[in-house]
């Protein structure tokens, strides 16, 4: 009986990530990653998807909270340079919404950069310097492993 062990990724697939003041960015060989790319790539690791699940459900909820909370703000700025009345009230629950969203957002870079972290790990490392080679007795004798 022969056992084969394949790994389809490598460090080359890793993700990286970016801080930046406000703002966190993913990565991938130099290109922008988006929440929803973040879950198919991470789709092979059941515990990076599973974060990368969680992750993307904040950023949806923050997205559209956020969305409407400056359609508000925005909404009422544009009434006050046509109107003599804007209705500042629209301006206040849209600022609060806009509070609300932070929090969808922070969850959402937290459980991202976890689901990151862990699709990572499992990754193999690349190049002719990663060689691991395996002798050892087998049902049929001496069976030798590379891995690469």
């Amino acid at each position: 009986m022969a056992v084969f062990d394949s790994h389809g990724q490598n460090r080359t697939d890793s993700i990286e990530v970016k801080i930046n003041p406000g703002n966190t960015v993913f990565l991938q060989n130099g290109k922008k990653l988006r929440p929803r790319h973040l879950l198919e790539i991470t789709q092979s690791n059941p515990e990076a998807y599973k974060e990368m699940k969680t992750a993307k459900s904040n950023y949806d909820a923050g997205f559209a909270i956020g969305f409407a909370g400056g359609f508000l703000v925005g909404w009422t700025i544009g009434s006050a340079l046509t109107e003599e009345n804007p209705n500042w009230i629209l301006a206040g629950v849209g600022a609060s919404l806009i509070v609300i969203s932070l929090p969808f957002s922070n969850a959402y870079t937290k459980h991202a950069k976890n689901g990151v972290e862990i699709h990572n790990s499992r990754l193999r490392p690349t190049g002719l310097n990663n060689i691991d080679l395996k002798i050892g007795l087998t049902c049929n004798g001496v069976g030798i492993k590379v891995l690469f």
